[in-house]
């Protein structure tokens, strides 16, 4: 139990740690692109938890600047 708690600690941090590129963000804005899910197994292949993190913070990007685009 404790160990699962430290690794998944581990992991949220090293994902926080990892910025999100603009790129990927902007990967599920055109049809046929990479989605975030399909750029999150890419970037960690082996990594579940990881490739989780990222997706996450992949679509956060991906809706602010979906905001940001229809606030102008």
């Amino acid at each position: 139990m404790f160990k699962r708690v430290l690794i998944t600690a581990i992991a949220g941090l090293i994902a926080v740690a990892l910025p999100v590129e603009a790129s990927a963000a902007r990967v599920a804005t055109a049809p046929g692109q990479v989605t975030c899910k399909e750029a999150a197994k890419l970037q960690f292949p082996g990594e579940k938890q990881m490739r989780k993190a990222f997706k996450k913070e992949c679509k956060q990007a991906y809706k602010a600047s979906r905001g940001r685009v229809a606030a102008h």
